[in-house]
């Protein structure tokens, strides 16, 4: 199995949280499209809410970020 880069853009998610209702969504690829059960609307990496741009390995066991710690 090749060696994966740590910080190559395709093996990291970023957090969708919705633009229009402010609902977070879920973590995901990049290339990822997620339509918000709440309000409908359609997000993606360009449309998507940022509230802080962090990043988290595909393969990480963590499921919550706590930045302010």
């Amino acid at each position: 199995m090749p060696k994966r880069e740590k910080n190559h853009p395709s093996a990291l998610q970023i957090e969708y949280v919705c633009p229009k209702c402010g609902k977070h969504l879920a973590w995901a690829l990049p290339s990822t499209i997620i339509q918000c059960p709440d309000c409908g609307k359609w997000v993606n990496s360009k449309n998507r809410k940022i509230e802080s741009e962090v990043f988290l390995p595909i393969d990480s066991d963590q499921l919550v970020l706590f930045p302010d710690c």
